[in-house]
């Protein structure tokens, strides 16, 4: 069983710790911050910092990096973004990337979730009489708004979450978009992924390569056809999970155990 240390590093100004602590303390691991570490360097969800990489290099640079300035050979880091579905390019996704480093061991392994149930959302002043039903449908006070100058784009104050507070802003800007929070104390259904990519880095953790006993063997791929069950030609559902190993480039296909047929409704002979 791999050994969280006692005390492990995460590099976030946005209460990640606090989002990810009841995960690692089953391990006898309390998750700690530098607050002197300012990760908007690595790019802000509002636009004021671009991030110059995809977020799965973002991460292990921002790990890396708070590792450094916190001189720990272990951390954990998060990244996540909002951009369109990889295969369904009409839906809009949340993608978060969590990275363990241990660099006295050797070890770095990602975890990664990709979720369609997100609040990523907008309202401008010209839909004014949409308002209240704007904020009842994002939950506003546990989820955060971002107020924004329409015209020039610029922030105006981020992590509203007061309702009194909210309509002063809006009485003295009127020329105002509202955006809901991306960042992760101020969102909670982000929050929610953030942890699934968390579980996740934590089962490739616990994920033994049976050629070379190291940690991190996971599934990479799918390949094979479900036979259809009722006439038997291949559908377009993948039949075979295909483990890899990092280390040693061991792989397997490893039959998928909830199915050994698809339904025929998935079927492109028996419903073209």
């Amino acid at each position: 069983m791999v050994k969280f240390p006692s005390q492990l590093l995460i590099s976030t100004k946005h209460q990640k710790h606090q989002i990810l602590q009841p995960l690692f303390g089953p391990f006898g691991t309390t998750l700690i911050t530098d607050s002197n570490f300012d990760t908007d360097a690595f790019g802000t969800f509002c636009g004021g910092i671009p991030r110059l990489e995809g977020p799965k290099i973002t991460v292990k640079e921002k790990c890396l990096a708070g590792m450094k300035f916190s001189n720990t050979l272990q951390g954990l880091a998060s990244e996540g973004s909002f951009g369109l579905h990889p295969a369904y390019p009409f839906l809009t996704v949340n993608e978060e990337w969590v990275v363990y480093i241990d660099l006295l061991n050797q070890i770095e392994v990602y975890g990664y979730s990709l979720s369609l149930d997100l609040c990523f959302e907008r309202l401008n002043n010209r839909n004014a009489a949409q308002l209240d039903h704007f904020l009842n449908r994002i939950d506003f006070g546990k989820q955060g708004l971002i107020l924004k100058d329409e015209s020039t784009g610029l922030v105006i104050q981020k992590g509203i979450s007061c309702k009194s507070e909210l309509f002063r802003l809006l009485k003295a800007h009127p020329d105002w978009v509202l955006e809901t929070e991306l960042r992760s104390h101020f969102n909670p259904k982000r929050q929610i992924n953030i942890r699934r990519a968390a579980q996740n880095l934590i089962d490739r953790m616990h994920s033994f390569c049976p050629n070379c006993q190291a940690i991190g063997y996971w599934v990479e791929g799918q390949e094979g056809n479900l036979p259809c069950s009722t006439c038997q030609n291949q559908t377009n559902s993948y039949q075979y999970l295909k483990f890899h190993c990092f280390e040693c480039r061991h792989e397997e296909l490893v039959r998928r155990k909830d199915k050994l047929e698809e339904d025929p409704q998935y079927c492109p002979i028996c419903n073209p």
